[in-house]
């Protein structure tokens, strides 16, 4: 049976949160962040797909990504 590998290092998502904000964080912010992207990347990949299949392509293309990412990241501004 293999081990169950950590989702991601807190020690370092807490380093560079407090590096780029300049504050301390709480105990459990950083599972926030971290959930917060994992939903922004799945809204963004959902988005993508319903672009490429208007545009017809068969599968997920980096232009369509591109093309959804702002409105996304609009969307998930805070």
């Amino acid at each position: 049976m293999a081990l169950a590998k950590k989702a991601y290092p807190k020690a370092t998502l807490k380093k560079i949160i407090k590096a780029h904000s300049n504050r301390n964080i709480k105990k459990n912010a950083d599972v926030t962040i971290f959930l917060n992207y994992v939903l922004f990347m799945e809204n963004l990949v959902k988005e993508a797909a319903i672009k490429s299949k208007q545009s017809g392509d068969r599968g997920l293309t980096a232009r369509s990504v591109r093309k959804v990412t702002r409105d996304t990241l609009a969307r998930f501004k805070g």
